[in-house]
């Protein structure tokens, strides 16, 4: 029991050799990067929650576009599942419109792609720019600047009175 309290007491007593502060700035610099990362990647996914939720009305707004003669020729008549047909070119005015009206976190909205067939309308939009927490120390601009698209579509069924 004397050899070990001695080796404890000489342990307890004896002077450190080096400092805490390195590994201490160490778990800083790495706690401070991750709540950076952090909080661009919420800022990323909000914005693109926010982009479709946009694009998702706009192209709601847009499938309400009747292509009033198939309609009433009654294209799919004899179908089962009957759709009302779409007007393309409407549908496509009326989309740009909406979302060129649309501003983002003061970011215009692009749409990248605009399809259209008789009965479904189906797009593309993004949105480009910086994060909020820029990572200047990391030196990779890449990081920085962030594009973010949305595909949305709709159809048009056909809900009997």
């Amino acid at each position: 029991m004397a050899i070990n309290s001695k080796i404890i007491k000489g342990i307890v007593l004896s002077q450190s050799r080096g400092s805490l502060m390195a590994l201490s700035f160490g778990f800083y610099l790495l706690a401070m990067t991750l709540a950076f990362i952090s909080i661009n990647v919420a800022s990323a996914y909000n914005i693109k929650k926010e982009l479709t939720n946009i694009a998702e009305g706009a192209i709601n707004k847009s499938a309400q576009s009747i292509n009033i003669l198939a309609y009433y020729a009654e294209l799919n008549r004899f179908n089962s599942n009957k759709q009302v047909p779409i007007d393309c070119v409407v549908a496509n005015i009326k989309f740009h419109n909406l979302i060129a009206n649309a501003r983002l976190s003061d970011k215009q909205i692009l749409v990248d792609d605009f399809n259209c067939s008789l009965y479904e309308v189906w797009a593309q939009v993004s949105i480009t720019g910086k994060l909020p927490v820029d990572l200047t120390f990391l030196h990779l601009d890449q990081l920085n600047t962030l594009t973010i698209r949305s595909k949305v579509g709709a159809s048009s069924v056909y809900m009997p009175n």
